[in-house]
């Protein structure tokens, strides 16, 4: 077989059974233990909160909070988002404040994938290289990802309750996002939906 067959071939019976695996272990665990990574949430939540409060003196008014995927972390096996709180000009606000959530709970398995990709690619005598892999693997992410993103919505609705967030001074459009670092992203808390919190303060 030729490397396009080759890979064919690993895509049908490897990649997308393991990938596939993967994601129901994500699912299981997601719902298996969904109380209590909604408080880790809230908490790193809470922790961003209490940074920018703390210093706000310094800054006009959050209009962003953001929940980053960074896949040059991944690459190297760091899952961590970065949360970052912004003004209202967003990503050339020159000093936001920043935080990480760990998202290891999804994305260990998006480790374990591209391990035991690495492994099944061998028996193909380098007709399916570890770029492939990886190409697989960068494309799979938005599938770990959506979790991140379900488990967000899941903790929103307790998250603007907290006091650190009521206090926070805030635009009145602000926004709660969660997505890639600079890249797309989904709003999971508009302010100007329903202002939960008194944003004059």
């Amino acid at each position: 077989m030729n490397r396009l067959e080759a890979l064919e071939h690993f895509h049908k019976t490897y990649a997308e059974e393991v990938l596939n695996q993967k994601i129901h272990h994500v699912a299981s665990l997601y719902e298996q233990r969904k109380e209590e990574l909604i408080l880790s949430f809230i908490q790193s939540f809470q922790l961003i909160c209490q940074q920018a409060k703390h210093i706000e003196v310094s800054k006009a008014r959050i209009g962003y909070i953001t929940y980053s995927m960074r896949r040059t972390y991944l690459m190297e096996r760091n899952y961590n988002y970065i949360i970052g709180a912004y003004d209202k000009s967003w990503f050339f606000d020159p000093g936001p404040y920043q935080g990480v959530y760990d998202a290891g709970w999804a994305f260990s398995f998006w480790g374990e994938l591209v391990d035991e990709l690495s492994q099944l690619r061998k028996p193909y005598m380098n007709k399916v290289i570890q770029p492939d892999v990886e190409r697989f693997a960068r494309q799979a992410v938005k599938e770990f990802h959506k979790y991140i993103l379900q488990l967000a919505q899941d903790a929103i609705p307790l998250a603007i309750q907290i006091p650190e967030f009521k206090v926070l001074s805030c635009e009145d459009d602000l926004e709660v996002r969660i997505g890639e670092y600079k890249g797309i992203s989904k709003v999971v808390y508009s302010a100007a939906d329903g202002i939960l919190h008194d944003s004059t303060r």
